[in-house]
């Protein structure tokens, strides 16, 4: 009797281990999103962010200087970043935060835009 017991127990344990092979999530890989860590803004040509992911992904700033085109997407994408002049005389930084559907994978890129030349812009008027 101690040995069928032994096979049955042995032979429920396997099937546990296994799991349910009809179950979607039961091999899903966690969620990753990747970019660079630092981006320096181009002047002269559009300024690409290119993102890897096997997710859906949103992407937040907390400037009015920036615009991001898409702010969102699914899987691996490209986004371009628009600036406005930079008439401030220093450098500008901000974070890019990308965050997962869900909010439990965030990544964050941090973004320097240079002071514009002398002679790049022209003021409005009233501006010094």
């Amino acid at each position: 009797m101690m040995k069928k017991t032994t096979i049955f127990l042995l032979m429920m344990v396997a099937l546990v281990a296994c799991g349910d092979d009809d179950d979607p999530d039961a091999a899903k890989k966690p969620d990753y999103i990747a970019a660079s860590e630092e981006l320096t803004l181009s002047e002269t040509q559009d300024n690409i962010l290119s993102i890897k992911s096997n997710c859906k992904w949103h992407l937040y700033l907390e400037v009015d200087w920036l615009s991001l085109d898409p702010a969102s997407g699914e899987g691996n994408g490209k986004v371009t970043i628009t600036a406005k002049p930079n008439k401030t005389g220093d450098i500008r930084q901000t974070t890019i935060y990308m965050r997962n559907e869900d909010n439990t994978v965030e990544r964050t890129v941090i973004v320097y835009q240079k002071k514009a030349a002398d002679n790049s812009f022209v003021p409005e008027p009233g501006e010094n």
